[in-house]
């Protein structure tokens, strides 16, 4: 009787409900899927970085705020000659036709920031600065020209970035008097722009070359456009030098004093 006490007691009791024939509920619990990082987030920039580009978009916000109205900054003509002149004026060193290029891509190269440039005229040179916190570049055109045209790249897409090209000046001043001298230049500028969607002086300038319909000559080239000497044959070469000895006797006769 005891032994099949014992034998009752440790049987296991089976439940109908239970497929598995298993005494106890499995809890399942589900993993959450991981939130996928950006480069952003698996690379982030230093504070000092961050703090450039917070106070580089604050003023650009603040510029544009103030004078969009609501309208769409892109596909804006470029400025006339007179307005040029006249914001020039106010340049300290108005020899010189400096930009200042934003939102330009940190792996961007000199070459590559002139050759976008080069659209709108020649470009005298470029400078990146050393620390490439924020992005930006200067470029300096060669002739008023293709200083007026550089505007009409405001908008433009160079290295994979949507470039803003504002007015600068040369030096190496960073005082913030002359900042904001630039930014008040610069919403000028923005304003003119605007105002030109109407007029045909400044909308007729464009980025496509003109080509004239009558194509004029090249001009004759001291070296290679020389007509060719035609060689003289036997008779012609006789002929030649009996002229030549005959000028020569009567050279001879005129010193003696012998009229032929």
């Amino acid at each position: 009787m005891v032994k099949q006490k014992r034998k009752l007691q440790a049987a296991p009791v089976s439940n109908a409900n239970d497929s598995d024939g298993s005494d106890y509920e499995v809890d399942w619990q589900l993993k959450p899927t991981p939130v996928k990082l950006t480069k952003a987030d698996r690379f982030p920039l230093p504070a000092q970085v961050q703090k450039n580009l917070q106070k580089r978009t604050r003023g650009r916000k603040d510029s544009t705020t103030d004078d969009s109205d609501g309208e769409d900054v892109e596909d804006l003509p470029t400025l006339t000659t007179a307005q040029i002149s006249s914001i020039l004026e106010t340049v300290k060193n108005n020899k010189r036709f400096v930009l200042m290029v934003n939102n330009v891509n940190f792996t961007t190269s000199k070459e590559e920031i002139q050759h976008h440039f080069s659209q709108a005229g020649r470009v005298k040179g470029v400078r990146i600065p050393k620390r490439r916190s924020s992005g930006y570049a200067f470029v300096e055109m060669l002739d008023p020209v293709g200083f007026q045209k550089a505007f009409l790249l405001d908008g433009s897409f160079m290295d994979g970035r949507k470039i803003s090209v504002n007015l600068s000046e040369s030096g190496s001043k960073k005082s913030q008097a002359r900042i904001k001298l630039l930014m008040t230049k610069n919403i000028e500028i923005l304003k003119l722009r605007k105002k030109n969607k109407n007029s045909s002086t400044a909308s007729d300038v464009s980025l496509v070359p003109e080509v004239s319909a009558e194509k004029k000559p090249p001009p004759p080239d001291k070296y290679l456009d020389k007509p060719k000497v035609k060689m003289l044959s036997r008779k012609e070469a006789r002929q030649a030098r009996n002229n030549v000895s005959l000028k020569a006797k009567l050279k001879n006769l005129s010193k003696k004093g012998i009229k032929a």
